[in-house]
């Protein structure tokens, strides 16, 4: 069996935590002079745009009435 974690647990994985996790990510990203300002700002940018997904999944689920 197949084991590539492409598939969300919704037991274990939270919307609402994965959106933190990825707006912490994008903090950690803005701090990585390891790589060029250009390549800090994708990653940035990169990370907020799933945190929004994330955000966005956590309100629809929400207004559905799960995880109240």
């Amino acid at each position: 069996m197949r084991s590539d974690r492409t598939q969300m647990d919704i037991f274990r994985d939270d919307p609402r935590r994965e959106a933190d996790a990825n707006r912490a990510a994008a903090d950690e990203a803005r701090k990585a002079f390891q790589f060029p300002p250009v390549i800090r700002e994708e990653r940035v940018r990169h990370y907020l745009a799933e945190a929004a997904k994330f955000d966005a999944l956590a309100d629809q689920c929400r207004k559905q009435g799960h995880n109240q």
